[in-house]
C-alpha cells in the first residue's frame, strides 16, 4: 500500500489538539455545521431509494465528530482510523459503538458487513492510485453505497492556492478529484454514481458523492 503524509499527521498532540485546532472558532463551528448538513442531505437522499441505515463504517472516523451525530439518529456506526491516537480521542468521546485501526485501501471486515460506509475527510489526502483502491474496499463492505466527501477543484480555489504558493504557503499534499475522474474511479470499483451535493458551489471543494452498486 501506497504511503502517504496524512498516514502519521494526527498523532500524540495532533490528534489531542484536532477538534480544538480546526472547529473550536466561529469560522470551524460554521464549516463543521454545513459538513453535517451536507452529510445529512446526502443521506436522505441515500435513504430514500432503499430505507433507514441500520449499521455504517466511518472511515476515517477521526475523533468521532460525524460518528456522533449519526448514532443519534439510530445508525450503529463502526469507526476506523489510521491513528491510534485519533481513535483514542474518539473512544473517550463515546463517539461510536465499535473502533478498528486500520487503512482504508485495505478494510480488515468481511465483504458486505455494513449497510453503508461514510467518508468524510480522506480522498483529499489519497494519491491518485490510491483512490480506486478505496472505493474498491467500499464497495465490497457495504451492501448498499457510500456516501464520500470529494474534494473538487474550482476557479477560485486554483487562484488561492497559486496565490499561496507565491507566498511560499503551498498547499501540499492534497489531491482534488475532477467530475469525470470520479465517474471513472466510481466505474472502476462497480459504483453508479447517484447523486452529487454540494458545500457551496463554486467557493467550496466540497461535494457529497452518493454511490450505490451497479
Amino acid at each position: 500500500m501506497e504511503d502517504y503524509p496524512a498516514l502519521h499527521r494526527y498523532s500524540g498532540d495532533q490528534a489531542q489538539r484536532y477538534e480544538a485546532k480546526r472547529f473550536s472558532h466561529a469560522r470551524g463551528r460554521a464549516v463543521d455545521a454545513m459538513e453535517w448538513l451536507l452529510l445529512r442531505r446526502a443521506l436522505t437522499r441515500f435513504e430514500r431509494r432503499g430505507g433507514s441505515l441500520h449499521d455504517v463504517l466511518d472511515v476515517p472516523v477521526g475523533t468521532g465528530r460525524m460518528a456522533k451525530r449519526l448514532g443519534a439518529r439510530g445508525i450503529e456506526v463502526t469507526g476506523l482510523d489510521a491513528s491510534e491516537d485519533m481513535l483514542t480521542v474518539a473512544r473517550d468521546a463515546h463517539a461510536a459503538h465499535a473502533y478498528q485501526v486500520g487503512r482504508a485501501e485495505h478494510l480488515p471486515f468481511p465483504g458486505r458487513s455494513f449497510d453503508a460506509v461514510v467518508s468524510i475527510r480522506l480522498f483529499g489526502h489519497l494519491p491518485a492510485g490510491a483512490k480506486a483502491e478505496v472505493l474498491k474496499e467500499f464497495r465490497r463492505v457495504a451492501r448498499r453505497g457510500a456516501i464520500v466527501f470529494v474534494p473538487g477543484q474550482t476557479r477560485w480555489l486554483s487562484m488561492r492556492r497559486a496565490w499561496r504558493a507565491r507566498r511560499g504557503r503551498p498547499s501540499g499534499a492534497w489531491n482534488p478529484v475532477s467530475s469525470s475522474d470520479m465517474r471513472s474511479l466510481a466505474d472502476q470499483a462497480d459504483f453508479h454514481v447517484m447523486g452529487t451535493l454540494y458545500l457551496l458551489m463554486g467557493f467550496s471543494e466540497t461535494r457529497a458523492v452518493i454511490l450505490v452498486p451497479k
